[in-house]
């Protein structure tokens, strides 16, 4: 919920919501994909979206790229749900860059999209924009370091976009550690996380990536000792398809687990209780509602 940031760690673009602060990283070209997730996700809850592409990159380029992953996006634009701006003109007529400006101005558009009766605001910001107006990194980095307050009071959500050539090694290390969340590089992918006794699944689970899944399943499984405990975190998945529930039901059964606790939203425990999970008395649906 708004108000209140959530704890670090990796997720999809489309689990972003109001009150997160994302860095996400892309090598020579923006991943459009991405982009275009982040605009519909917006657009569908309400929001009002800022998106500030590369300098280099016009107005009717960066729309072409996301229509490309999407339907026209006329209507959203003409009503001015959808914005594609800069930096430039979001600091405007300040001269320069500096962290109070850029805030200061983030409180006003936030509060005009609430005015204007949207549900709070996202923006999207390409960093490609800290060379374009001679910003100091260094107080770029401290500015996004001490953001927090942007999305603890209000409904707005960001992501950072850095271009891994533009920017020194330490510099991506440093504005990626001052940022809550970090995305997944593209849409469609499955990523785990493996720690003792849990394995976290993030991303998406279905055909393309159900290889993967199972292995890692697997995997997770395996690291446990029959009669043991294991929590299977799906709490940071986008999408679970049906034959990628029905696995883990599969290798559940098998399981000499005395508890597998699978942490899900209601539409995952929804699926897997019409599957059948109710049968398996060892295993325990927890619904996450931070997720």
């Amino acid at each position: 919920m708004a108000g209140e940031q959530r704890r670090r760690g990796t997720l999809p673009v489309q689990r972003m919501r109001s009150g997160d602060h994302a860095f996400c990283r892309y090598a020579a070209r923006p991943a459009w994909d991405l982009v275009a997730a982040f605009v519909w996700r917006g657009l569908e809850r309400g929001e009002r979206v800022l998106v500030c592409p590369p300098p280099q990159t016009g107005q009717d380029e960066a729309r072409a790229h996301l229509e490309e992953y999407g339907a026209p996006l006329d209507f959203a634009c003409e009503r001015g749900q959808l914005e594609f701006s800069s930096m430039r003109r979001l600091l405007h007529p300040a001269p320069r860059f500096t962290a109070a400006r850029q805030w200061q101005r983030i409180r006003e558009e936030t509060e005009q999209a609430l005015a204007n009766r949207y549900s709070g605001l996202r923006t999207y910001l390409d960093m490609h924009w800290v060379s374009d107006l001679g910003a100091d990194v260094e107080e770029v980095v401290a500015g996004e370091a001490n953001a927090a307050h942007l999305f603890t009071a209000r409904p707005y959500s960001e992501v950072c976009a850095y271009d891994t050539g533009a920017f020194e090694p330490a510099v991506l290390a440093a504005v990626r550690a001052a940022h809550p969340q970090d995305l997944l590089e593209a849409p469609g992918m499955l990523r785990a996380l493996h720690t003792a006794g849990r394995v976290r699944l993030i991303g998406e689970a279905d055909l393309a990536t159900r290889v993967d899944w199972l292995a890692e399943l697997r995997e997770a499984f395996t690291r446990v000792a029959p009669g043991g405990g294991l929590v299977v975190d799906l709490s940071r998945l986008h999408f679970l398809s049906v034959g990628c529930a029905s696995d883990l039901l599969n290798l559940a059964t098998d399981a000499r687990h005395d508890r597998i606790e699978v942490r899900l939203d209601r539409h995952q425990a929804g699926l897997l209780v019409r599957l059948g999970c109710h049968y398996l008395r060892h295993v325990v649906l927890v619904e996450d509602r931070d997720s």
